[in-house]
């Protein structure tokens, strides 16, 4: 029997490839050629099933759904990648600065 935990942490990992390609395009309400479209821009890199089939995570998702935001707003698709792109190297950097900030921090000898 597997171990119930392996799957409470697979389903709380924003990055676990869990949803088949026609899902994300019904979820996100775009046909699947949006996230093909996606795919050839460099914005989103789903994993593979070992039949070959695109698998979406919840964080890639949520990419594909503000870039879509961005669409509604008139926004031409490049520019919405592009920003969305931006978005996203943004975060993570200042993910990276916190996490060196708290290691920075922990590993400061203290001055009594």
């Amino acid at each position: 029997m597997s171990d119930p935990r392996g799957i409470d942490a697979k389903l709380d990992d924003q990055d676990f490839p869990a949803y088949t390609m026609g899902l994300a395009a019904d979820l996100l309400g775009v046909q699947p050629a949006f996230l093909r479209s996606l795919d050839a821009a460099g914005l989103l890199t789903p994993d593979r099933s070992s039949g070959g089939q695109r698998r979406y995570s919840r964080a890639e998702l949520s990419l594909a759904q503000r870039v879509r935001t961005l669409l509604d707003e008139n926004m031409p698709l490049t520019a919405a990648i592009r920003i969305v792109s931006l978005e996203h190297q943004l975060t993570a950097a200042h993910e990276r600065i916190a996490t060196l900030e708290q290691q920075q921090q922990n590993h400061t000898p203290s001055t009594d």
